[in-house]
């Protein structure tokens, strides 16, 4: 009877193990995918830049001169928090990124009010910067990132890319933060020219 007792101790504190186990992978694996989830939405904010870019209210480069806080938009390349993981200040500070005038939207892509989290729980705050140094106006290479190609129309090997019209193409760079339930957050960053 000893025995018996001493082995259903044993079985016991197994299967105590093995539960604490599931209950950690479980864990994990719920934050792992609230991570994904908000990784997938994040794509709102990216559409949301490339729109402005592309067809929007900073699509030509005389709007791209100046910063617009209705597109989330800035003519320069924004200041990162020294030591920090290499995103805008701006997007990084819900103070910051409120006083900058910029809006928010929830997972399902409709516009919050003061960026508080929606229904769902989803905040989704993104900038654009063109990856110029202050003070410039136009979108010339000398002091503007731009985009490079593998295949060059003059024969040099290093040149601007170009657009249809012949004129280089300016580098910009979208950022976009995603906050989540739980307090779980995801950071994503592209460039577009």
């Amino acid at each position: 009877m000893i025995f018996t007792l001493i082995a259903l101790v044993l079985v016991l504190i197994a299967v105590a193990a093995v539960v604490r186990s599931v209950d950690s992978a479980t864990t994990a694996i719920g934050s792992l995918a609230f991570r994904r989830d908000l990784t997938n939405r994040g794509e709102l904010g990216i559409a949301q830049a490339l729109a402005a870019l592309k067809s929007g209210s900073v699509s030509t480069e005389t709007a791209q001169a100046a910063d617009l806080a209705s597109a989330h938009y800035s003519a320069t390349r924004l200041a990162v928090p020294s030591g920090g993981i290499g995103v805008p200040a701006v997007l990084v500070s819900n103070a910051s990124y409120t006083t900058a005038g910029y809006s928010c939207i929830d997972g399902s892509g409709n516009t919050l009010t003061s960026c508080t989290p929606g229904s769902d729980g989803i905040v989704i705050r993104w900038v654009i910067d063109r990856q110029c140094v202050t003070g410039t106006t136009t979108l010339d290479t000398s002091a503007c990132g731009y985009l490079k190609t593998s295949r060059d129309p003059k024969g040099s090997s290093h040149y601007a890319a170009y657009k249809p019209d012949g004129s280089s193409r300016g580098l910009f760079r979208i950022s976009v933060r995603i906050s989540g339930p739980r307090g779980t957050e995801a950071y994503l960053q592209t460039t577009a020219g």
